[in-house]
């Protein structure tokens, strides 16, 4: 088995102050996103147990950063590469992907997500460029053999899921996956390999989220009462149209699921 581990470097939101003299933030001081530094923590961990090699890549602000070797000091890591980051997930997930290749990974792990702006895409848009099964926001890893893991996933009310995943697959997880360990200082130093950034490759911009529903559109409805044209929109008035009885019927189960997932969410916020 070989392992990937994606790190994101971010600003420590404690070190970050404005300053209405220049009118610009100041001693922004830069750091490994904690998520991301659990995931290779885990990894190290899984390393001493099954040997498996790790490699990673780091996504950086800046083209070099010398404190990033004392933060790895101690990990197991077989090659690190750093590579500036963009503007958005997206193009930073394309850019990996090229990177990555033909090289053969069984887990690409990363941390569910950062500290500064919240992003969570990053590892879903990788996995979908390289054909991996995407599982976010796991908690707890079990070996059941060397081609599958039995991965956990906490969900409202003290939920548990879990799931058999077969390998190769692309894994989020919560600082809850490991606890940090200081580690002693490497007996060889660590070369990080920098990437430099080429011109953005051409892709299409896809949309992760709801499958498009298939639209057909109805007459107005003409109920005096407003729960009953709210009845005849959605489809479940005995009065309703063939147009609107075509469009619930367009609704594929993936798409209704969705919908209920999204109004259960806004109930609750």
């Amino acid at each position: 088995m070989r392992i990937l581990v994606i790190l994101r470097q971010v600003y420590e939101q404690k070190s970050i102050h404005w300053d209405y003299e220049i009118n610009d933030f100041r001693n922004r001081k830069l750091a490994i996103n904690k998520a991301d530094l659990h995931a290779l923590q885990w990894a190290a961990d899984f390393s001493e147990q099954y040997t498996a090699p790790i490699d990673i890549m780091i996504l950086t602000e800046e083209n070099r950063n010398d404190s990033l070797k004392e933060i790895l000091t101690g990990f197991p890591v077989e090659s690190c590469i750093q590579i500036q980051k963009s503007r958005s997930e997206q193009m930073d997930a394309s850019h990996l992907t090229s990177y990555i290749g033909q090289e053969a990974y069984d887990l690409i792990v990363c941390g569910d997500e950062t500290e500064d702006e919240h992003n969570t895409s990053l590892l879903p848009l990788l996995g979908y460029s390289l054909g991996m099964e995407v599982l976010c926001s796991v908690n707890q890893i079990e070996t059941i053999d060397s081609a599958r893991l039995r991965v956990h996933r906490k969900e409202e009310r003290g939920a548990m899921q879990i799931f058999e995943i077969k390998m190769p697959t692309a894994l989020s997880l919560t600082s809850h996956i490991s606890k940090l360990k200081h580690r002693r200082k490497r007996k060889k130093e660590m070369d990080i390999v920098i990437k430099e950034r080429t011109l953005e490759p051409a892709g299409s911009n896809r949309r992760l989220g709801a499958p498009d529903p298939k639209i057909i559109f109805g007459s107005v409805p003409q109920e005096e009462n407003p729960l009953k044209r709210l009845m005849n929109v959605m489809g479940f008035s005995s009065n309703n149209d063939a147009g609107l009885s075509q469009q619930t019927q367009a609704l594929s189960d993936e798409h209704l699921h969705f919908t209920a997932e999204r109004l259960m969410k806004w109930l609750k916020e």
